[in-house]
């Protein structure tokens, strides 16, 4: 993220210079990769002294980034004990998030460390969009202290470690009407207070390695386009809600639908049931078992003569 991040900048003219990395890594080895993997392109970062856990041991604890990108484990369950970190800074304001699921102490983690005009992106598991119980109430005070701005579901089969359905989440300190200068372009961005951009991607992509989904150039320049659209001032000419894919929502609407944030309970979706030719459908899933059991058989036919050949063969 933070070499494509430099590209970007680089790409539109900026001083990478002016800018200035941070991050957090648990494990030792990714720690270390990334530390080279920044040194040999000239990309000066602070990764903290050493790999840690960034619940246990922030390596970072004063800092305020203006922007923040980050993919956290999903569902990560049992990530502090009971009795542990209740009366961390980081939920002030907030309910301490549950010992079965880390979502929601990710998401606390990332607010605090977003400066007054910080802007943070990243990636959860969809049930933290509708989770219950301790993570509603959180849920619900982000969204009374109006930091959420957009919610986007992604494709699935989108990453090759899951094939799961995603969402990218976008949250802003400061979502008031103001103009910024970016590299000598004024952007005048219009008052978003009390408003959350909902967005599903699951219509958009092509597929490529039979499985897997990719969002093209031309998609992704869809999505950013409707994004500043909504974002600028004079979006009454350039941002329309559009069936299946996006939809703007009031606060009033997201307190009525119980602080929900799944995009599907605010984009208007179109009953395909009566078009369904089921007999293709069919077809076509029939055709998807088949290869999947192929690939099945062919994998345990291969684990089997791996054993084999260490002496150990298994006999069915």
């Amino acid at each position: 993220m933070f070499v494509q991040s430099i590209k970007f900048i680089e790409a539109h003219h900026g001083n990478k210079k002016k800018v200035s990395i941070y991050g957090q890594e648990y494990t030792n080895t990714t720690y270390k990769l990334a530390k080279m993997n920044l040194a040999i392109r000239g990309i000066a970062a602070n990764l903290g002294e050493m790999a840690a856990n960034t619940f246990t041991n922030d390596q970072h604890k004063d800092l305020k980034a203006d922007y923040i990108m980050a993919n956290p484990p999903f569902n990560q369950k049992e990530w502090r004990a009971a009795d542990e970190l209740t009366d961390d800074a980081r939920w002030n304001g907030y309910e301490v998030p549950p010992t079965s699921n880390a979502n929601y102490g990710w998401i606390l983690n990332i607010v605090s460390k977003m400066s007054q005009n910080g802007v943070a992106g990243f990636l959860l598991a969809n049930g933290a969009l509708s989770d219950d119980g301790t993570e509603l109430k959180i849920r619900q005070r982000l969204i009374e202290n109006d930091l959420v701005e957009a919610i986007l579901i992604l494709p699935r089969n989108l990453f090759y470690t899951t094939d799961i359905s995603v969402t990218l989440w976008i949250l802003n300190k400061n979502k008031k009407e103001r103009t910024v200068d970016m590299n000598g372009v004024e952007k005048h961005y219009r008052n978003r207070e009390k408003e959350i951009l909902f967005m599903d991607l699951r219509q958009i992509g092509s597929t490529y390695e039979k499985k897997y989904i990719e969002l093209t150039e031309a998609d992704r320049a869809k999505v950013v386009e409707t994004y500043h659209n909504w974002q600028q001032a004079g979006y009454e000419d350039t941002y329309e809600n559009i069936p299946e894919f996006c939809y703007s929502a009031g606060f009033d609407e997201v307190k009525e639908k119980g602080f929900t944030l799944v995009p599907s309970r605010y984009i208007e979706f179109v009953n395909r049931d009566e078009n369904i030719d089921f007999d293709t459908k069919m077809k076509t899933l029939q055709a998807e078992l088949k290869e999947l059991l192929i690939e099945e058989e062919k994998s345990k036919a291969d684990l089997l003569e791996v054993f084999k050949e260490l002496g150990y063969e298994i006999e069915l």
